[in-house]
């Protein structure tokens, strides 16, 4: 053995170390990664919950502001460039300036406010009871109101174990957030 061996001994980590870092983070990882997936979750569906929630409340603003109707619908625009209201919400939905208060994007009278993207796969947008899902147009009056109290759950993908979130529009059409307000469909 050469004198600068005893002096200067190897650097690096022995096999010992490395196996109890390893083990270590597979640990921790099996504990997190599901926290974590949870956290990704709520998340998500609190977003999409509060995109729809300031629709209604767009469309609520925008009646008193310009003091004629103004509608949402459900509609795929947002994929399909084209202002028409069909489908269900899940798909997307639109605000509009409805001056007849009808399901129709009049080309030349009513003006199209807001696009948005549907809800991403494994999402749900249904009635309270989770038996239907939501389609119907929201009409919001000059005054302000909709005359229309309705509910909207929205449901994570079943995978997950997240509560729902609703919608509750009261008959004077102000919309609030509720948690576990509901029933999701079963799959």
């Amino acid at each position: 053995m050469d004198r600068k061996s005893l002096r200067d001994p190897a650097k690096g980590f022995t096999l010992v170390e490395l196996m109890i870092v390893v083990v270590v983070l597979a640990t921790l990882l099996s504990v997190g990664l599901p926290l974590m997936r949870g956290q990704l979750a709520t998340g998500r569906l609190q977003s999409e919950t509060a995109r729809f929630l300031g629709a209604i409340n767009l469309a609520r603003s925008e009646a008193v502001m310009r003091n004629l109707p103004v509608s949402i619908c459900p509609s795929a625009m947002a994929q399909t460039g084209i202002a028409e209201c069909s489908g269900i919400y899940a798909s997307g939905w639109i605000v509009f300036a409805n001056a007849d208060r009808d399901k129709i994007v009049d080309a030349g009278e009513d003006e199209v406010l807001q696009v948005f993207e549907g809800l991403p796969p494994g999402y749900h947008l249904t009635n309270r009871s989770g038996t239907l899902d939501a389609f119907k147009l929201i009409n919001y009056l000059p005054d302000g109101s909709s005359h229309s109290p309705r509910t909207f759950l929205f449901c994570p993908p079943q995978y997950s174990k997240v509560s729902p979130l609703s919608i509750v529009m009261n008959i004077v059409g102000r919309a609030r957030l509720v948690e576990d307000w509901g029933e999701c469909p079963a799959a």
